[in-house]
């Protein structure tokens, strides 16, 4: 980069405390930016196109252990996704790995972020200072493509927030040269990316340093909210990867918690003893290849986990299967799995743990007696 170069980039960064401004609507913002210049330059512009339209939905209450749990999923039993769309984007930047798309003026785009309910971008990156700031960029020849999303190096959001938005660049799939993924997606989640038509020549791994500069970007939406996967997105994900043929499914397994991470259950060692003397198999995912998690999924009838990203694996059961999902009072979530398992028809309870004096936030104790109770209803 020369001089002038140079000169240019650090000042289309200012006031590099903050970004320019946040975007809300990037289609509201391409409109704004190809009337600036009359329609057939606007044309030669960005663009965009409708991909999936919104969906509605309306689900089932499960049969609740208090009256006072249907507050905890009400919102979850009417709502409507939002569409989606593929846009392409000129002269533009991808930086980080959230998911953060910016303008050639540094502002940034709100929607291709989550932010997971916890506080409006607007507010982090409020709390963030120089977050979109970076010294030095590297330019990328060729078209690129977004697939770096938050946490896309977690399981769940693997599966919900990065294949099906695969989806969404099927018209222009062999245009594109580079598809931009997170540095901290294990292995084993990019060796499934050829399956969905990518090869893995085409990756660009994106560092939480890297600040990339395309002269031509698409960027599809982000599937979804950051728990309510749309039934296009779950539909596409399952005929990837499942076979064309079931076995009968017998399995009765729980997928174990374990000692990592937050939201433990603290009795799970009794909870096992119960549930193998009522003839469970206790599965570790962690210790399973995905294509073996895949496989054991099709052949079980009754599943039953901790609120997690070990759930994700309710994408590959067959329809009708039984799921009972322990919750933590802490953390009472019921958009992503509840809402999964009534989109695939299946038969959900749900079961909500205790939290003894002075445990950590999440973790709880599983009731045998309760637990015991629902097995045998």
């Amino acid at each position: 980069m020369d001089l002038k170069a140079q000169v240019k980039f650090w000042l289309k960064q200012f006031p590099f405390i903050y970004p320019k401004s946040i975007i809300a609507s990037c289609k509201n913002w391409i409109d704004k930016e190809n009337a600036k210049d009359g329609i057939y330059t606007g044309i030669r512009k960005h663009t965009y196109s409708l991909v999936e339209e919104p969906e509605n939905h309306t689900h089932k209450l499960p049969v609740l252990a208090d009256k006072g749990d249907a507050d905890k999923f009400s919102a979850n039993v009417f709502y409507q996704t939002a569409p989606s769309y593929l846009y392409y984007l000129k002269d533009c930047y991808v930086y980080k790995q959230r998911g953060l798309v910016l303008t050639n003026r540094n502002a940034l785009f709100q929607e291709f972020t989550h932010n997971f309910n916890i506080e409006p971008l607007k507010r982090f990156i409020l709390k963030n200072p120089f977050y979109t700031f970076s010294s030095q960029t590297k330019n990328i020849k060729g078209v690129g493509a977004m697939l770096v999303s938050p946490q896309s190096h977690n399981y769940y959001h693997w599966l919900f927030d990065v294949l099906p938005r695969i989806r969404l660049y099927a018209d222009v799939l062999d245009h594109i040269s580079h598809f931009c993924i997170s540095a901290a997606v294990p292995q084993k989640f990019l060796d499934m990316l050829p399956q969905f038509g990518i090869p893995l020549n085409k990756i660009l791994l994106v560092n939480d340093i890297d600040k990339l500069h395309f002269d031509n970007l698409y960027v599809a939406s982000l599937p979804g909210s950051e728990g309510r996967a749309p039934k296009w997105g779950i539909d596409y994900v399952r005929k990837k990867l499942l076979p064309n043929t079931s076995p009968e499914p017998t399995r009765k397994i729980y997928l174990k918690r374990g000692d990592q991470g937050e939201r433990k259950i603290l009795n799970e060692s009794a909870i096992i003893s119960l549930l193998e003397k009522a003839g469970f198999e206790i599965i570790d995912p962690e210790t399973l290849s995905i294509e073996a998690q895949i496989e054991l999924m099709q052949k079980v009838k009754l599943v039953i986990s901790a609120h997690g990203a070990a759930l994700s694996n309710l994408l590959f059961v067959q329809e009708g299967i039984e799921v009972i999902e322990l919750f933590s009072s802490d953390y009472f979530r019921t958009d992503c799995y509840f809402t999964l398992a009534r989109m695939l028809n299946l038969r959900y309870q749900y079961l909500l743990g205790t939290k003894p004096a002075n445990a950590n936030w999440g973790d709880i104790e599983v009731s045998e007696e309760v637990l015991f109770k629902l097995l045998h209803k």
